[in-house]
């Protein structure tokens, strides 16, 4: 006699989709200039001992680099560069770097699998949270991924620059 689990697989995709939902939120939780520099994680006021704040650094987590906007653009510009939008919220739908990939993506895991030798991964945040961008690389570090850096001063540092925006009307029209 064979037991039907019909329940396994609507169970491994709840999984996957709390998971999903987990990481989102601690990426929502960039501030950072390459010349790369390197930031070691301290301790976020609030923290429990051993702990992290919600959205602060992991002291005992990898290092993150930053790149400034500059160096971000050229890096843009010779298309050599993989932006991850860690905002919170509908701010991805509202502007984000062109191209950017946002942490809800469907497929944004497949994509960074995917992408050439010698790709930048390039988090970035907002102002509401200056060390989003720091964070969310870090998580992806954690996470098993190459090393990643964070756009210093986020998405307001990349708009303050005259840097081009994408909307996801736009994106949506290309299609």
């Amino acid at each position: 006699m064979t037991t039907q689990r019909s329940w396994l697989p609507l169970a491994l995709v709840g999984g996957l989709v709390v998971l999903a939902g987990v990481i989102a939120l601690l990426l929502t939780g960039g501030l950072g200039g390459s010349t790369v520099a390197v930031v070691t994680p301290t301790a976020t006021p609030g923290a429990e001992e051993g702990g992290v704040a919600h959205g602060g650094l992991n002291p005992d987590g990898p290092p993150v680099g930053a790149v400034s906007v500059a160096e971000a653009r050229a890096l843009f510009d010779a298309g050599t560069a993989i932006f991850i939008d860690v905002r919170a919220g509908n701010a991805f739908t509202l502007g984000h770097i062109p191209g950017a990939l946002t942490i809800t993506s469907h497929d944004l895991y497949a994509q960074m699998d995917q992408a050439a030798a010698g790709t930048v991964f390039i988090a970035y945040g907002d102002a509401e949270r200056p060390d989003a961008g720091m964070r969310g690389a870090q998580i992806f570090m954690e996470l098993g991924y190459p090393p990643m850096v964070a756009l210093d001063g986020g998405f307001e540092a990349w708009v303050a620059a005259g840097h081009p925006v994408e909307r996801e009307s736009e994106r949506a029209e290309e299609r």
